[in-house]
Formats: C-alpha cells, structure tokens, sequence
C-alpha cells in the first residue's frame, strides 16, 4: 500500500510540475494570452523577416557567398524549425552577431537613397524587437519555477519532471 500511495504522490508531483513547465514555455511561444503576436517566439520571427529583408537589401552590395550573410540565411532557417528555448537562445545570438555586421557593412557602403532609406527602416525595427525581447520576464517565470520546485517536497521530484530553459 504504502508503494502505492508514493508512487501516486511522485506521479501527481511530476504531472504538477510538467504542467508549470508547460506554462512557461507556453508563454514563450504564446505570451501571456491577452495579445495577439506578444511572445518572445513571435519577436524572434519578425526578426527573421526583417533579417531576410535586409538579406534581400544587401544583394546589390554584398556577396550573397559572404560568410555572414549564410550564417543569416543558416539562422533564420534553423530558427523556423526549433522548438528549444535554449537553442533558440544560441540561433537569435548567431542572427544577432551578423546581422549586426551587415548592418555595419550596409551602412559603410555608398547606397542609393532608397536603399539607404530602408536600412535605417530594417535597423530600427531590429532593434526595437530585440529591446522587446530583452524586457520580456520570461526568465523571471523560469526563476519563479526554479525556486518553486528547489525546496521539499519539489525537490525530490524534480528529476523526474521537465526542466524549464533559460532564454539566456
């Protein structure tokens, strides 16, 4: 009996457990429900599109062959296909770092004015979805979890449940 009775406390604690990871990751795939596209998710799409868009900009200037420039492309298409919330960590900081460097690169180049005009268009809205990105409290949800389940009894069950992933 008293197998039993453990046995079905382990499995209520992990199924409770589970359930708050989900939760987290729901919002950063979803957000907190109350808006349409607000998740750190949607915001590392956009800056898929915005990259592709200043991938397509640079075509007259850059050679489509540059390492950065495949790097972006390698980017975008891993991160359309991730479902980790740490590796798409890792993918957002490699579309970061070159498109960053393209954006150098543009802006150290003679472009026409339209062109030019859609640069300073394409570098704004990068950067105001990676500052959305950076204020999201994501990980203070994960925090909040990770304190939770770190004292008793969550501490005992927590290496059978799913771990909650930093977006760090």
């Amino acid at each position: 009996m008293l197998v039993v009775i453990c046995g079905s406390s382990t499995l209520s604690a992990v199924s409770s457990m589970n359930k708050m990871v989900k939760n987290v990751n729901d919002y950063f795939f979803n957000g907190d429900g109350q808006y349409t596209n607000q998740s750190i998710y949607s915001d590392i799409v956009d800056k898929t599109v915005i990259a592709s868009n200043l991938v397509n900009l640079s075509k007259n200037y850059v050679s489509g062959n540059d390492e950065h420039v495949k790097a972006i492309t390698q980017a975008i298409n891993d991160i359309e296909v991730e479902t980790s919330v740490s590796k798409l960590y890792d993918l957002t900081s490699t579309l970061d770092t070159n498109v960053n460097w393209l954006l150098t690169e543009l802006g150290n180049t003679a472009l026409n004015k339209t062109d030019n005009d859609m640069l300073i268009k394409y570098q704004s809205q990068y950067r105001s979805e990676t500052n959305t990105i950076n204020s999201s409290d994501y990980n203070t949800k994960v925090r909040n979890y990770d304190n939770e389940v770190s004292v008793f009894p969550g501490s005992i069950f927590k290496i059978f449940a799913n771990k909650a992933e930093y977006f760090e």
